[in-house]
């Protein structure tokens, strides 16, 4: 980040990490400490929006076959009673699923434990 970044609120901050890193999924890498920071502080959709991005860049590089699936369900976990994230996350899911499919990516099976029952 530069300088006169720092100076500017949370959510202007991660505003434009969440901008940065939607357009280049490869710079979520580079950011991932301060967006992840940021986004615990700040919450809500710009937070949603950080989680997606994640999610987005570990798609493009995933450095093994479970951490997409372990990622996403993770944000699914987080925003189980948010009706709205859940919508931007099934479609996440969706491209998963249809990645998984066309063999871009492993199918992996993640077991959480620690799930709320319905």
């Amino acid at each position: 980040m530069t300088g006169d970044s720092r100076s500017r609120d949370p959510a202007t901050r991660l505003g434009a990490l969440v901008a940065r890193c939607e357009a280049d999924p490869s710079a979520v890498a580079d950011v991932r400490a301060d967006g992840d920071a940021l986004a615990s502080e700040v919450g809500g959709g710009l937070a949603l929006r950080w989680g997606i991005a994640g999610v987005r860049a570990l798609i493009a590089a995933p450095p093994d076959g479970d951490v997409v699936r372990e990622a996403y369900g993770e944000l699914v976990d987080a925003h189980r009673d948010d009706a709205a994230a859940m919508a931007a996350l099934r479609d996440l899911g969706d491209d998963i699923r249809a990645l998984e499919a066309a063999g871009k990516l492993p199918r992996a099976l993640v077991a959480r434990s620690d799930r709320k029952r319905r």
